[in-house]
């Protein structure tokens, strides 16, 4: 069954307490054969105001999907490295993602994921922490 929930986004590169984003939006999870799903649309203020994000959460490794306007696919599994492409109104980039951490829980009530990761675009290479907390409205 899907829930409606409030989602906490919390984003900062390089552990630059300047460089944050933080956001609340509204949105839904649910549990489907062993695997977490979290789902929201971006709002104006993320600048990726078309389009839809779902997180799936397992075991193994998280997926983050972005569609809409920009689109890309990346996977979190820590130690490893994900190549993906991220596609945008202008242009597409090619990125490389190496995750470091990957820790959640969840249950009915809501829950916590935790990714920390680099991400290396062109010559450039940034070291992030996400936390996205779900709340179910029950």
């Amino acid at each position: 069954m899907k829930n409606n929930a409030k989602i906490s986004i919390k984003s900062m590169r390089d552990n630059d307490e300047n460089d944050i984003i933080e956001l609340v939006v509204d949105g839904g999870f649910y549990e489907k054969n062993g695997s977490w799903y979290i789902f929201y649309d971006e709002k104006e203020e993320m600048g990726m105001q078309n389009c839809s994000v779902m997180i799936k959460i397992n075991e193994d490794k998280t997926v983050v999907t972005r569609k809409g306007d920009f689109y890309s696919k990346m996977e979190y599994k820590a130690g490893c490295s994900d190549e993906f492409l991220y596609n945008t109104p202008y242009g597409t980039m090619e990125m490389i993602l190496k995750t470091h951490k990957n820790i959640y829980f969840f249950d009915q009530g809501g829950g916590k994921l935790e990714l920390e990761y680099s991400i290396k675009f062109q010559n450039e290479q940034s070291k992030n922490t996400l936390t996205v907390s779900v709340c179910s409205n029950k």
